[in-house]
């Protein structure tokens, strides 16, 4: 369960990745084709904690739905579409990249590209992000399936005199009506349930009516509906192809850092850095003259330094930790794999399968471990893969000195009969 556990964590982290740097690639670069931001308000999801540790989800999927529809009817050679990628994004476009999570991660980076470029912007600096990429952009396109803060505070950055007439607003009254009902919905729970409705979409309700909004919209920029945008969708291209942003092709070419951390408040992210680094203290001690004196321990902080590190987002430190992982699986494979009775020693029965289970996981970590190591920051597109396995051969070998310094303790012990 534990490897299935680190490839799944690991495959998500590496897809948000890959999409970031798929879309820095698209913004790095010089396209004469035209660049399109899409925004859109995103889907409405509660959860409801079930007993134990479990918990049942619901949601709306008029935002997932529309991102599937523009990205057949927009994304091609002529137009490159952006979004900010949202956790209800990650959540669909990764059941199809999850074959890959236990296989070849490399294949997740042509998908995480298609049909349109995902951009990760953290949500303590969302505003700053999106603010960042509105000069660059030919045009956008912002989908409303709901009234909320965040998609009126995008619609207010676009009622601009330069950006006011290249801006096609979807207004989705039945997606707004559906919401409603799901925020009366989440109320009646809220009172009904208590701290049992654990995940909900926080503040109050919005003062506009679906009436008033798009009776200001339409007043500022071309509205239609998501059945008009697609029947009407060569007359948006063209309209598309012939608007151009404030900075032309040749002045645009930046990237945007991926700040993958937890948004929280600046004392509980500082409380969290510190932890994360007593880990790396614990490991780099274990690897270091101090020694292993545990080594089920030592295990288990290699084991907190890959989960630390892929909450921070610092993946070449995961990979590091990875080789760590893979170097206490060799270790112990090159112990119990050995002839003759040893202290601690398999029992008969479960030998092959156990072994069978540590050759797996460091398949696992080595796998990972060095794709981790070879991608490189997000709008770094080298090839690392040589520099990538000497860090990794290097961190393995220091840690297999310490794992072996410590079996060499335990097989001076007397066997066990």
């Amino acid at each position: 369960m534990l490897q299935l556990a680190f490839a799944y964590i690991n495959g998500i982290y590496f897809y948000i990745l890959a999409c970031h740097k798929g879309a820095n690639h698209g913004l790095m670069n010089r396209y004469e084709d035209k660049q399109v931001l899409y925004l859109r308000g995103f889907d409405i999801e509660e959860s409801v904690a079930s007993g134990g540790s479990q918990a049942v989800g619901f949601s709306s999927v008029d935002a997932a739905q529309f991102n599937w529809t523009l990205g057949r009817l927009l994304a091609s050679r002529d137009f490159r579409v952006f979004k900010v990628l949202s956790p209800k994004d990650v959540y669909w476009e990764t059941v199809e990249a999850q074959r890959y999570f236990y296989s070849e991660f490399a294949d997740m980076i042509p998908l995480a590209r298609q049909p349109m470029r995902s951009i990760f912007l953290n949500a303590l600096r969302w505003k700053e992000g999106v603010a960042d990429l509105l000069d660059r952009m030919d045009h956008f396109v912002v989908y409303v399936p709901s009234i909320s803060e965040s998609a009126l505070w995008e619609l207010q950055q676009l009622d601009t005199d330069d950006r006011r007439g290249r801006v096609t607003v979807v207004f989705d009254q039945d997606a707004i009506e559906k919401k409603e009902m799901h925020l009366g919905l989440q109320q009646k729970l809220q009172n009904d349930l208590g701290d049992k409705l654990i995940w909900r979409k926080e503040g109050p309700a919005p003062d506009l009516t679906a009436a008033e909004l798009r009776e200001r919209l339409s007043r500022e920029f071309l509205l239609t509906t998501p059945e008009a945008f697609e029947k009407e969708i060569e007359e948006h291209r063209r309209r598309i192809a012939a608007d151009s942003a404030r900075l032309p092709p040749g002045a645009r070419e930046t990237w945007l850092d991926c700040e993958f951390y937890p948004a929280l408040d600046t004392d509980k992210l500082k409380a969290l850095r510190e932890f994360a680094a007593r880990i790396q203290a614990l490991v780099a001690a274990g690897t270091g003259e101090k020694g292993i004196t545990c080594l089920p321990l030592f295990l288990n902080h290699v084991q907190m330094r890959i989960f630390m590190t892929l909450l921070m987002g610092e993946h070449h430190e995961t990979g590091l930790a990875l080789a760590a992982y893979a170097a206490v699986m060799q270790g112990a494979l090159d112990y119990f794999g050995r002839p003759g009775k040893k202290a601690g020693d398999l029992s008969e029965e479960g030998r092959e399968r156990h072994l069978a289970m540590l050759q797996d996981h460091f398949e696992m970590a080595r796998h990972i471990g060095l794709r981790m190591l070879s991608f490189g920051k997000s709008h770094e597109f080298g090839d690392y893969s040589a520099i990538a396995a000497a860090e990794f051969e290097a961190t393995v070998d220091r840690t297999m000195g310490a794992v072996g310094k410590f079996l060499e303790t335990v097989r001076s012990r007397p066997p066990v009969l």
